[in-house]
């Protein structure tokens, strides 16, 4: 007997429909069972293992939405996928509601195209009741398997989303590329390990909403920043009594025009996105289902900027590290889909390693392009390796195997110093983050981990043999350690260390900032350093630390190299920081150090707008203005100035 793809279960009473159905899938290779009753239905499911099943949101003999819901407890969601349909029930309350009550994959609507169900099918070459744990691969290993696989198929790459459960917070840049790569239509829902829950919602491949628990809506500080309105515009819709939303007032009273609006909501959407990466493991789960495509939404060309200032600001270094060591022997090239014309490949962070796509495609493996140093810096050279992999201008080629013990000797050595003077938690994350699965897949990383370190050393090997059994001895014990209960009690006591830890740095930061203020930058920055070094995600900290360095380049020499410092610190501030008072200052500081006075002062007043109480941005005004003269005339005005100009009452 011929072997199938898998088992298909259609529970669907209008005979036109589900014979459609059944014959396409039995063309393709699976075996499909076709039946309106939910007895007969749940009795095969009960003698047959089933990739997927296909229900109908209403049944002549009952529910398919309580059908589903009753045979969850046996049936979860990560041993069977179901996909409802409908061609009655399909208000979008409806289908959220279903969505989340039936733990469904997607959502048809009737009448819907045969490609569309054919989407959704879960093609298994072997169906067993084994447990996660026992799989012979991870969601999220798959996940990164991509970067290697340039040829996978749309259908392919929404199967592996589809797949994911537990993630990284890190990982999210890339699955939201993907989903925008794939034009994908429906709802990412994500929850954080504190609970928090976010949703993404897509259509046609754009994003066109963010849901998260923010407690600032930037709307207003977004307009003043890009000069669409003034402090006094916001204050004078604000001040009067009405239902309407803010952007709505603004409109109404001609004080903003309705482009501009649009253009702060994307703006709006991207910081809220930005909020959602994070340096913790998650849960996600998509939902394929019809989503009206709407404005103002974020494509692919707004994405690609978006994506560079996530990785440059978000994602930290030691995480790229750890992540990378799994294909440290593998040599890397160009994709199909790399332009060397390609508009993405100017931006800062890139164009800051010159001819680096050039030198990442000859041939060599990471371990030997990171070891050959051509570049200063490591961390922005794993910056924009990762970038360009996440777009998929450069792919793994393939894996070359180490034929000597010194290269061999030099890797290990490597992931020896990663988890050396570490606790059993901090290495089992670190071994979770090296072979790309998630924190809670045990045996899984365990063994993928121990393939990464290749083969026992023979007793001549010494050296290797004393780092590889120093390595083995750590993560056996972190091994032992993740699958006791002591890993979340540690969790919580690390957890409330932070937190005192925390608190004692939010003092030092309340006194380095009050010593900005007095232009005692030496000393607030020494002790900025010290808080960065307990917690660097401190709101604005990088902003901070460059207006200290900013104010210690009191010279014509450092000044220059000052100036390249501040221009890659810059690019690690994160987009939700960026329509801050505080930013607009520290350019204009940027600015003062080069010598350009005009745009120095635009930056002042911009922080002023933002922040009519910002004394010493100011101060730093007054300084420039008498400087560099009065501000220039209508006729010499930038074209920025005059186009927002168009955006403000009159």
């Amino acid at each position: 007997m011929e072997k199938t793809k898998g088992r298909v279960v259609l529970l669907e009473d209008d005979t036109t429909l589900g014979n459609a159905l059944k014959t396409a899938f039995e063309r393709d290779g699976f075996e499909v069972f076709l039946t309106g009753r939910t007895e007969e239905a749940l009795e095969y499911l009960n003698g047959n293992p089933v990739n997927t099943l296909f229900v109908d949101c209403l049944l002549s003999g009952g529910s398919g939405v309580d059908f589903v819901e009753g045979i969850r407890k046996k049936f979860p969601a990560s041993t069977l996928d179901v996909v409802m349909m409908s061609g009655i029930f399909t208000d979008a309350g409806f289908v959220k509601d279903t969505l989340r009550s039936t733990n469904a994959i997607a959502f048809l609507k009737k009448p819907f195209d045969l490609k569309e169900a054919f989407a959704h099918i879960n093609v298994l070459t072997s169906v067993t009741t084994a447990t996660h744990e026992e799989t012979e691969s991870s969601p999220r290993k798959e996940l990164y398997q991509m970067f290697s696989k340039p040829k996978m198929s749309v259908r392919e790459k929404r199967k592996t989303i589809e797949a994911l459960d537990e993630i990284h917070g890190f990982d999210l840049p890339y699955l939201y590329s993907l989903l925008v790569e794939t034009q994908a239509t429906g709802h990412l829902n994500i929850a954080s390990e504190k609970g928090d829950l976010s949703g993404i919602s897509f259509s046609q491949g754009k994003i066109i909403a963010v849901d998260i628990l923010d407690k600032e809506t930037y709307l207003g500080k977004l307009l003043i920043e890009a000069g669409y309105i003034l402090p006094d515009d916001l204050n004078e819709a604000l001040s009067v009594s009405s239902p309407k939303r803010l952007g709505e007032r603004l409109i109404q009273g001609n004080l903003l025009s309705p482009h501009a609006f649009n253009i702060a909501l994307a703006n709006q959407m991207s910081i809220r996105l930005s909020r959602t990466i994070s340096d913790e493991s998650i849960k996600v789960n998509f939902v394929a289902t019809d989503v009206d495509l709407t404005f103002p939404h974020i494509d692919s060309e707004a994405l690609a900027v978006f994506l560079h200032d996530w990785v440059a600001s978000k994602i930290e270094y030691s995480w790229l590290k750890n992540h990378y060591i799994q294909w440290g022997d593998y040599t890397i090239t160009k994709s199909p889909s790399f332009d060397a014309k390609n508009p993405f490949l100017n931006l800062p962070l890139i164009s800051s390693l010159p001819g680096f796509a050039d030198h990442f495609a000859n041939g060599q493996t990471l371990n030997q392009i990171i070891d050959g140093r051509k570049y200063s810096s490591e961390e922005t050279v794993y910056k924009v390796l990762h970038l360009l992999l996440t777009k998929g201008y450069l792919i793994f080629a393939e894996r070359v195997k180490v034929l000597n013990d010194a290269d061999r000797s030099k890797t290990l050595k490597k992931i020896l110093g990663q988890i050396q003077e570490r606790n059993k938690l901090e290495v089992w994350d670190i071994m979770s983050r090296m072979v790309g699965a998630a924190e809670s897949e045990n045996s899984f990383i365990y063994q993928e981990f121990m393939g990464l370190l290749g083969p026992t050393p023979a007793p001549e090997q010494k050296e290797l043999a004393l780092t590889y059994r120093a390595i083995k001895s750590l993560a056996d014990q972190a091994f032992e350690f993740s699958k006791t209960g002591d890993r979340d009690k540690m969790k919580e006591s690390i957890a409330k260390d932070e937190i005192e830890q925390q608190m004692k740095a939010a003092s030092q930061y309340d006194e380095a900032k009050n010593l900005l203020q007095k232009s005692q930058y030496a000393q607030a920055a020494k002790i900025l350093h010290k808080v960065h070094m307990v917690d660097p995600s401190m709101e604005k900290i990088k902003l901070y630390m460059a207006w200290a360095k900013l104010g210690m380049a009191d010279n014509q020499s450092t000044r220059l190299q000052v100036a390249k410092e501040i221009e890659m610190d810059l690019l690690q501030v994160p987009p939700e920081e960026k329509f801050d008072a505080l930013y607009s200052f520290v350019m204009g500081l940027y600015y003062k150090l080069k010598g350009d006075g005009v745009n120095a002062r635009k930056s002042m007043e911009k922080a002023i707008n933002l922040d009519s109480n910002f004394i010493v941005a100011r101060r730093e005004l007054t300084v420039l203005n008498a400087t560099h003269g009065p501000k220039k005339d209508v006729m010499n005005r930038d074209l920025k100035d005059l186009v927002a100009g168009f955006f403000k009452k009159r």
